[in-house]
């Protein structure tokens, strides 16, 4: 059970989640986590547009998290209000990261199936984005899940 402090009983403690992650990135995964449950959309969304993100950005990563389960490489949130970080979302978030450092990137619509090409092109999305707000998402290790994802032969970089 995540610490909660008595004055703020709905306040989770990131300790550990903030040792891995910078607070812009602790909001991003929270809000992530909040997208996909009804009850917690509409304040996911105002947490993205609390970090900076255009209405266009908003609902690149609002329509990512559904996406996120499928293909080879499938990336799990943990639970909203969890103050520990998955290794999966560690490899979302320096997918993003990178993938905002490219100029242009566009998946290879050949190379894949229709979902994991849908998977790329939303994150591409979502790095447009993010470099746009200039959200200040920092590089860190991936995986073999996250470096599935940007394989250099499933994407054009231009």
């Amino acid at each position: 059970m995540p610490y909660r402090s008595p004055t703020s009983p709905t306040r989770v403690s990131y300790h550990s989640i903030g040792r891995r992650c910078n607070l812009v990135e602790q909001r991003l995964l929270c809000a992530l986590r909040r997208v996909g449950d009804p009850a917690t959309r509409v304040e996911a969304v105002a947490l993205l547009d609390g970090l900076g993100l255009d209405a266009d950005g908003t609902r690149a990563f609002t329509e990512l998290v559904p996406l996120l389960p499928t293909g080879q490489a499938p990336i799990d949130l943990l639970q909203p209000g969890s103050p520990f970080i998955g290794a999966t979302e560690l490899d979302l978030l320096a997918c993003v990261h990178r993938l905002s450092q490219w100029r242009r990137p566009q998946p290879r619509v050949d190379r894949d199936t229709a979902e994991v090409t849908a998977l790329r092109s939303q994150l591409a999305r979502c790095a447009r984005s993010a470099r746009d707000a200039r959200l200040g998402l920092r590089l860190t290790t991936l995986s073999p899940v996250g470096l599935r994802l940007l394989d250099p032969s499933a994407w054009v970089r231009t």
